[in-house]
């Protein structure tokens, strides 16, 4: 797609120089480290596990380097919703707001991003590995390519400064606008912290 290929920086390209892998066996991902715990956790241990119970699928994009397949990053992406029943009134109205009120409903599908990890190689780069893996998902779920008619992507991203940044630059906007909001539709008490934020992007705004 054009908009997907005129994004991308000079360097490693993920559609240009990478092939791209669904997870089938728990050694594949054995010499990949993304320098976070959790998540190296997760793709080392959960992901196939995760699989044999269809509870997520988990991709990763290799290249080949000096005889090697070398592994950029892996994601891991799962089917959810947006209940609209469940956000603030403020919410619910900017993702209602570009839907007919014929076709709005308690739910609207959605992809969930459960897992993203760039490999500490290819961090710190210009090559916007992160970035590229992201455009690549909305890719998949456009038109005509969209086989179940999702609408929307989430995340459930940590509650940290740089990830909250990347997926903002990335497109993707807080379903609560406050984390007292995020709290209270949770029951999360006032004096815990809150690990993580909820965040959505819309995949209408990417249709051309």
């Amino acid at each position: 797609m054009a908009w997907f290929d005129m994004r991308l920086k000079k360097g490693v390209l993920l559609q240009s120089n990478c092939s791209i892998y669904r997870v089938t066996t728990k050694e594949e991902l054995d010499s990949f480290s993304c320098g976070d715990e959790d998540l190296d956790d997760f793709f080392h241990q959960e992901a196939c596990l995760y699989d044999g119970q269809l509870l997520g699928k988990t991709y990763f994009f290799a290249t080949e380097k000096s005889g090697k397949d070398e592994i950029v990053c892996a994601f891991t992406l799962a089917n959810d919703s947006i209940k609209a029943a469940l956000i603030p009134n403020a919410s619910r109205n900017k993702i209602q707001r570009k839907i007919p009120n014929s076709k709005r409903t308690r739910s609207y599908p959605a992809v969930l991003i459960g897992r993203l990890g760039v490999a500490k190689n290819f961090q710190g780069t210009n090559d916007g590995i992160g970035s590229q893996a992201i455009d690549y998902i909305i890719s998949w779920f456009l038109l005509p390519d969209n086989k179940t008619g999702c609408r929307f992507i989430v995340v459930d991203a940590y509650n940290k400064d740089n990830v909250l940044r990347f997926y903002g630059k990335n497109g993707f906007k807080f379903l609560y606008s406050t984390e007292e909001l995020e709290k209270e539709a949770n029951h999360i008490p006032d004096d815990e912290h809150l690990e993580s934020r909820m965040m959505y992007l819309d995949l209408l705004g990417y249709i051309r």
